[in-house]
């Protein structure tokens, strides 16, 4: 008799070995989670998992496009420094890439809405060209090496947008009605803005930035 419970004894310990074996490997293997949208007839990233350095999303899935990055998918990667966007990423959610502090480069170009704080505290990322209409709050917020920031048909800038970044330059484009306060908030080396809208005049809070230029015509 025990002899028999030793046996079903290790016989549960070694399946209890497998199914710790495959969780891990579930877990911290590499690899994107996708679901899929009914209504719109889409894929998105649902969870990534791993903690890879570079990540490819999919152009489409069983012939549908991937058009969306769900909320946190990405947050705490810390070992990620690229990614790879399909031309048909048009959403990304809020928090979706929070602290993922080795992230250096992205390319948003197809990009047409970022959640708010979807990249803050990227301190690595050092360029990004915008052309969605609104950027939300907190966007880039605590993004420490960022520099270039390129705006194209920005209709809106939200509050703390740019926070503590390391833009020294930026030029808010004509087709801006609103900014934030404190979009740029703890910028300590901006020195140059350039505001080239006409609903913009006056705003007094582009007035009390360092370098500020109204350049309207």
């Amino acid at each position: 008799m025990r002899k028999k419970h030793i046996i079903i004894l290790s016989s549960v310990i070694g399946a209890l070995v497998i199914v710790s074996i495959i969780l891990i490997c579930f877990f911290t293997i590499p690899r994107i989670s996708y679901g899929y949208d009914h209504e719109a007839e889409t894929y998105y990233v649902d969870k990534v998992y791993g903690n890879a350095r570079s990540y490819v999303i999919k152009e489409s899935i069983h012939n549908k496009p991937v058009t969306k990055i769900k909320s946190r998918a990405f947050m705490n990667k810390s070992n990620l420094e690229e990614i790879h966007f399909s031309e048909n990423l048009e959403e990304i959610e809020r928090l979706a890439f929070l602290n993922c502090k080795r992230l250096e480069k992205i390319d948003l170009s197809n990009v047409k809405s970022i959640g708010r704080n979807a990249f803050e505290n990227c301190t690595s990322l050092k360029a990004v060209e915008l052309t969605l209409k609104d950027i939300l709050g907190g966007t880039f917020m605590g993004c420490s090496s960022l520099e270039e920031v390129l705006l194209f048909n920005t209709l809106s800038i939200g509050s703390y947008a740019f926070g503590y970044t390391n833009i020294k330059e930026i030029t808010i484009p004509k087709t801006c009605s609103l900014v934030g306060k404190n979009a740029f908030i703890g910028c300590k080396n901006l020195n140059k803005v350039i505001v080239k809208s006409f609903s913009l005049l006056g705003d007094f809070y582009l007035e009390s930035l360092n370098g500020v230029e109204f350049q309207v015509n």
